[in-house]
């Protein structure tokens, strides 16, 4: 739990350095103080086995006793289960098609990223759970897309699975339906594009190849050198990843709009040297 506390406090202090809009910063924060809660629990039961008395705990948390024993008396889950309950906040919608050629559903994209990361990893879901601290049963349902869980069980999983969050994100954001307003930070609109694509490149099961991605290195240029193609080379990208060009429109989108208006504030020389960014 305090591994996971660290890594949160951490998403949190880079979203706040990229200029991340208030949506996704406040609900990291709120993820963080729920994480918070859950480690504040686990923190009082253990001391409470050690055979520390109520009064006790209530003086070193500042509550009244009776506030305390109402707050942590129940017995907290087993340990390897402690964040299952965020499991079950949302059952995927199934998927319309099970063909390759045909563009997954939202969660089955989730899933299907987060099992090509455990695969590359070279992790079991059962070592992963363990790690995350949650049942084998709550990954697998996660990674076969039968559930979209809340982020924080989605950040731990790719976290223990030795992932970055980040390029997750906006998958899962996807599969939960959530509609971010247009970001006004450049550095934001461009982080959560390339972000994107990674995601479905993790969803495609790092199996870019052929096409325009190999011939021409496309993606590989967007990704390693922080370029942001036309549209009509996106659209080339995002159709050979098998994920949905009309959302990565709307973040393709934010990122023109964003430097543009970047743009307005920078010298002449600055903007000649950002123009290989868009």
């Amino acid at each position: 739990m305090a591994l996971s506390l660290q890594a949160l406090a951490g998403e949190l202090a880079e979203a706040e350095r990229r200029g991340s809009d208030f949506e996704e910063l406040a609900g990291l924060a709120l993820a963080l103080s729920a994480e918070a809660a859950r480690y504040l629990g686990a923190a009082v039961q253990d001391a409470r086995a050690k055979g520390m008395g109520w009064s006790e705990v209530a003086r070193q948390v500042h509550v009244g006793e009776a506030a305390a024993r109402a707050m942590w008396s129940r017995t907290p889950p087993p340990a390897t289960n402690g964040q299952d309950h965020l499991c079950e906040a949302q059952t995927a919608a199934p998927a319309e098609s099970e063909t390759r050629t045909a563009p997954a559903a939202d969660s089955g994209r989730l899933g299907a990223a987060v099992s090509a990361l455990l695969r590359t990893r070279g992790v079991t879901v059962q070592e992963t759970a363990t790690k995350a601290d949650l049942s084998s049963a709550c990954v697998l349902r996660l990674v076969t897309g039968h559930r979209v869980p809340d982020w924080p069980v989605v950040f731990t999983v790719v976290t223990a699975a030795g992932g970055r969050p980040e390029e997750f994100r906006i998958l899962w954001e996807w599969a939960r339906k959530i509609q971010r307003s247009p970001r006004r930070s450049a550095a934001a609109s461009l982080a959560r594009f390339h972000h994107a694509l990674r995601g479905l490149q993790w969803a495609a099961g790092q199996e870019a190849t052929g096409g325009i991605l190999d011939d021409h290195g496309a993606l590989a240029a967007v990704l390693d050198d922080g370029l942001v193609p036309d549209w009509a080379a996106t659209r080339k990208i995002v159709h050979e990843l098998k994920g949905d060009p009309d959302q990565v429109k709307d973040l393709w989108e934010d990122v023109r709009r964003s430097f543009l208006v970047a743009s307005a504030f920078l010298s002449s020389q600055e903007v000649t040297g950002a123009e290989h960014l868009i």
